[in-house]
Parts: structure tokens; sequence; C-alpha cells
């Protein structure tokens, strides 16, 4: 006789073909257990009590047996030698099990299924975005692996850059040392006779002092002459280091998108930038939110710390995180009590972003913001070492 087995929020349960149960092993009541049963189950694995159900069917005399999930049957298979199992999706227990669950829960002397069945969907879907989250760090780690890329090259061409204008307008690098406007001005005026006022403020808006000091320097510049070919060359570069710019503007804005998906707990308290270059550092979100609060403070600053170990000298108070800006714009006295505070705010967050999926993070950071203006306000003069 042929049986179809399938599973709900209640447990496991036999059907014949005319839809009479001829077998159950229910699971346990609590619903993290029934849960983590059926998270077994998406995974392709037989629970305990699908085998004991299935030993009590073949105690029996039955040997024919029909599952919903081709993971499940080929497990079971392996398990049990003498008897068929085959795949019917849907088959007539899963049709009942859907379809008539109040009734069965009633003739399994159930009380509130529905309660139970909330309890675990939610639990379920906290488990799928934690797993999926946990899988989508890794793009995050690539992202910024792309940004330091970016940004080494855009230095070194800009550098480049600098010094072959440098020929022919040397005093230019010294008045101008923003990379972005060095480049509009090349790109937008080019040799150092075309320099104007009006030419200077439409390309970066400039203010009138500074306007005049540069056309003081182009005046009575060193530097050699540029033809139209020279020229040329030089626009044609800087109009492609500043596309390239553009590029990584747009990198860093998917990163801050990214961040809020897989980590919005750490994105609301050091945002996206900050957060994830720790996940990148670490390995991992799931990496992150095992390291202590301790590790996490000096993340980024390996070399410094292993330099202050071998010379006996004081380790470093902070690493990556030190580019948060109450801290970046802190006195040095307060610096390391701002690291230790905000390190243990993200050392929560980190672990409630991988393990349970909640958003915690507007708390965090409201907790944080009084952590940091208690430390300026107790700590606003340098304190003498005993």
């Amino acid at each position: 006789m042929v049986v179809d087995i399938s599973e709900c929020v209640l447990g496991v349960f036999a059907f014949d073909e005319n839809g009479r149960m001829i077998g159950s092993v229910q699971f346990p009541r609590e619903a993290r257990e029934v849960a983590s049963r059926l998270g077994l189950v998406r995974s392709g694995t037989p629970t305990d009590e699908h085998r004991e159900l299935i030993k009590k069917l073949i105690d029996g005399g039955y040997k024919q047996f029909y599952l919903e999930s081709k993971e499940l049957a080929l497990q079971l298979r392996a398990e049990f030698k003498d008897v068929s199992f085959e795949v019917s999706v849907p088959n007539k227990a899963g049709e009942i099990l859907r379809g008539s669950l109040h009734e069965v829960a009633k003739s399994a002397d159930v009380e509130q299924v529905s309660e139970l069945v909330r309890e675990v969907n939610l639990l379920l879907t906290r488990e799928q975005l934690r797993k999926e989250a946990a899988e989508r760090d890794k793009l995050i780690i690539q992202a910024i692996d792309m940004l330091d890329e970016l940004d080494k090259t855009i230095n070194i061409m800009v550098g480049r850059i600098r010094e072959w204008y440098s020929i022919h307008f040397p005093e230019l690098d010294r008045l101008v040392p923003e990379h972005q406007e060095y480049l509009k001005l090349i790109l937008e005026i080019g040799p150092r006779e075309k320099f104007t006022a009006q030419a200077i403020q439409a390309a970066v808006g400039f203010p009138e002092k500074r306007i005049k000091k540069i056309l003081k320097a182009a005046e009575t510049s060193l530097g050699s002459a540029f033809d139209s070919m020279d020229v040329q060359a030089m626009h044609n570069c800087a109009k492609e280091v500043l596309a390239m710019g553009e590029v990584r503007e747009r990198v860093a804005q998917y990163v801050d998108g990214l961040m809020a998906q897989v980590a919005p707990n750490i994105h609301a308290v050091v945002g996206g930038g900050i957060g994830a270059r720790l996940i990148s550092l670490a390995g991992g979100i799931e990496e992150l939110a095992r390291k202590p609060a301790s590790t996490l403070q000096v993340l980024g600053a390996e070399k410094a710390l292993f330099r202050a170990l071998r010379t006996h000298r004081r380790p470093p108070k902070h690493g990556v995180i030190y580019q948060y800006p109450d801290i970046r714009g802190a006195p040095r006295w307060q610096r390391g009590k701002m690291a230790r505070a905000l390190a243990g705010k993200l050392t929560i967050a980190a672990r409630v972003d991988a393990l349970s999926g909640e958003f915690v993070g507007d708390k965090l950071a409201a907790d944080l913001k009084v952590r940091m203006a208690d430390i300026k306000l107790r700590y606003r003069k340098p304190r003498g070492r005993k």
C-alpha cells in the first residue's frame, strides 16, 4: 500500500491513498524547535520525527512511501534499504495538511495553531534573511576592494597629471591642492594664457581673493609653453580621471545602499562607508559579529598594534572607526573613550544583524550620541597621568 508523507508546524504525518491518517509524530510545541526542524526539511535533511514515523510504518508492513521533497527522498532512500521512496508534488498528505490544518490540529489536541504558525514563519523568515545577508556581505567586500583600487588608480593618475601640467604652470599645484578642482581647471580652461577671472569662476567657483592669486601666478609663471597638441593630451587625460571619479562615487552609493540592506543596524550607527570597511576587514558580517569590542576597535590598525607589542609602546586607540566624525574631530584625550563607546555599540549592531535580523539601530545610535556628549562634557580638559 502506498503511503504519502508530509510535514507541517505540528509534526510529520502519513496518509493512505484514501486520505486517512495512518500515523504521525508530532514536533515539540516550542516555535523555535519547530522552526529548526522545518529548516532542516528545507535544506533536504530528514528530522528524527521522519525516521521515527517511517520505522513505525515499516513495522506495520508499509513498503512504499511518497514525499514532496526530492532531497528528503534521496536521504531516506540511503538510510532505509528495503523500502521505496518516491517523489510526488503535491502528494495527498501535503494537500490535506495545507488545506485542513485546523482540523488536523484538533485531532492532535493542539490549540492556538494560528499563533504557532505565525511565530514559526517569523523565525524561518529571519533565518532566511540572515542567510541571504551572509551571502550578500561578499558583495560588500568586493565593492570596498573596488573603491580602494579606484582611489589608488585615481591618486596615481592625478599625481602624474600634476607633474605633467606643472611643466607648463608649476605655481598652480600649490594654489589648488584639491584634485577635482585642479582637473576641472585643466579641462575647462587648458593653457595658463586662457586663465581669466570669469573662466576660473565658471570652472570651480573660487572666491575673488583666491582667483586673483591664480591670475597673478599665471602672469608671472616660469613654466614652459604648451602648444595645442600638448593641451589636448592633458585635456583628454583630465577628462578620463574625472570620469573615473564619477564611477567611484557611484560605487560608494552602491555600497551605502547595500549596507542598508545587509547590515541595517551597523549602517544606522556609523553609516555605510565605515561599516562596509569593517565587514571587509573582518572577512564577512558573521566574522565581524564574532569579534569582541576590543578587537573591533582597532580593526584597520594591525600594523600599529603589532609594532606597539614589539616595541612595548602604547597600543593604538582606534583603527578604521577613527573616520567616525565625533572621534576624528575630538581632542586627543577624548578619542580613546569615544572609540571604546563606538566599538561597543558596533559589536551589538553586528551581532543583531548577523543573528536575529531585528532593527535596533536607531536606539543604538541614540545611546551612542548620549555617551559621546557625556564624554565631551566630563573630559573637557586633559587629565594628568598618574
